[in-house]
C-alpha cells in the first residue's frame, strides 16, 4: 500500500489559522466548514487542548467524537454521542431568558442550572406574577421555536416542549424527551405523547443534525465543535481489544457520511468539524486491506488539494499533516 505524502505544518501554525480565519469570524458568523488533520497521539492531546481552551474563551460548545467507543459509519450514533454530551435543559432555560430578554423583562444574574423554576426566578426579578410571565413567553415559544422552519418538524416540537417543562414544580417531567435524543430510548412510543413521530436513524439523524447545530447557536452560544476522532477507522487488522472494528464496507460507509456533511455544508449553521486521522488515512487505496480515503474516490476528490506547493503548506487546506 503506498501513502500519498503531504507537506507538514506545526500545531501552533495552523491552530492560529483556524482561530483567526474560522473560529474568530467565518464560525462565529454562521459559517461551517470540514477540515481533516492527520496527526500522532502526541499532536492528538495538544489539539485537544489548545481547542477546549479556545472555544471556552470564545462561547463555543465543543464536541468530542471518538470511533473506538461509537460506530463511526452510523450516522445516528453520531447524533447520539453530540446530544449526550450537551446540557439540553440549560440550552432551553438560555431560550426562554433570550425570550424573556426579547419582552424587555430583566435577566440579569438568572442561573441555567435546572434547579428552580426558570420563568418564577424570571418573575421574582422583575416583581411580577409567574403566571403573567409564562402567559407572555409561552406564545414566543410557540412563534420563536415550535413554528421555526430552521429546524426539523420533530426536534422543535421537542425544544418547545423542553422549554415549557422548565415550567416544573417538583419532579422534572421531560426525561423521555431527553432519553430519546440521547438515545438512551429509541422507542418512538416514549415521545408520542410529546406529539413526537419520528425516530431517529440513519435516514433522519442528518436532520437532527442540522438542527441541532442551528439550536445551538440560537440559543447564544457562538457555535459548535466537533473534534471527530476517526482514527480507528483506518485499522486494516482486528486488533481484538474489544474496541470499535471496521470491515472495508463499515470504513466506506464512514467515509460516505463525511462526504455527506462536506457535501451538506451550506445546511450546517456555525459548525466547525475537524476529523482527526491517522496517517494511515492518506493511504491510496491500493491494497485491498487498506482502509485510507482512496478507497473511496468521492471523499479523496473532496480533500485532496488538486495544486499544491512541494515546500510549503495551505494552512486553510482541507486536509493537514502536522509536523
Amino acid at each position: 500500500m503506498r501513502i500519498l505524502m503531504q507537506s507538514t505544518i506545526s500545531l501552533s501554525d495552523w491552530f492560529q489559522v483556524i482561530d483567526t480565519e474560522y473560529l474568530s469570524t467565518y464560525v462565529r458568523e454562521g459559517g461551517s466548514s470540514v477540515k481533516f488533520a492527520v496527526v500522532s497521539e502526541e499532536s492528538k492531546t495538544a489539539l485537544y487542548q489548545k481547542m477546549q481552551s479556545r472555544c471556552e474563551e470564545l462561547g463555543y460548545l465543543l464536541v468530542k467524537f471518538d470511533a473506538t467507543v461509537a460506530r463511526a459509519h452510523m450516522p445516528q450514533d453520531f447524533f447520539f454521542r453530540l446530544a449526550s454530551q450537551v446540557d439540553w435543559r440549560k440550552l432551553a432555560r438560555l431560550m426562554i431568558l433570550s425570550l424573556a430578554s426579547e419582552r424587555e423583562f430583566q435577566v440579569e444574574g438568572i442561573s441555567t442550572d435546572s434547579e428552580g423554576n426558570v420563568f418564577e426566578a424570571i418573575a421574582k426579578v422583575n416583581g411580577l406574577e409567574p403566571q403573567f410571565v409564562i402567559g407572555l413567553i409561552r406564545p414566543r415559544i410557540q412563534d420563536s421555536v415550535y413554528r421555526n422552519a430552521k429546524m426539523a418538524k420533530d426536534f422543535r416540537v421537542c425544544m418547545s416542549h423542553l422549554c415549557l417543562e422548565e415550567d416544573t414544580h417538583g419532579d422534572y417531567s421531560g426525561q423521555p424527551l431527553l432519553d430519546w435524543l440521547t438515545g438512551v430510548n429509541t422507542r418512538i412510543s416514549s415521545v408520542r405523547p410529546f406529539s413526537i413521530c419520528t425516530s431517529i436513524n440513519r435516514n433522519t439523524a442528518r436532520y437532527f443534525v442540522e438542527s441541532a447545530f442551528y439550536w445551538i447557536r440560537r440559543v447564544g452560544y457562538a457555535g459548535t465543535v466537533v473534534l471527530f476522532d476517526n482514527s480507528r477507522v483506518t485499522v486494516a487488522r482486528n486488533p481484538k481489544d474489544d474496541l470499535k472494528y471496521y470491515t472495508r464496507a463499515m470504513t466506506m460507509e464512514h467515509y460516505e457520511l463525511l462526504r455527506e456533511f462536506i457535501d451538506g455544508i451550506d445546511h450546517l449553521d456555525g459548525a466547525l468539524f475537524v476529523i482527526v486521522t491517522s496517517p494511515e488515512f492518506l493511504e491510496d487505496g491500493s491494497d485491498r486491506r487498506s482502509r485510507g480515503y482512496g478507497i473511496y474516490q468521492a471523499l479523496h476528490t473532496r480533500v485532496m488539494d488538486d495544486v499544491r506547493d512541494h515546500n510549503r503548506v495551505n494552512p486553510i487546506a482541507t486536509l493537514i499533516r502536522f509536523s
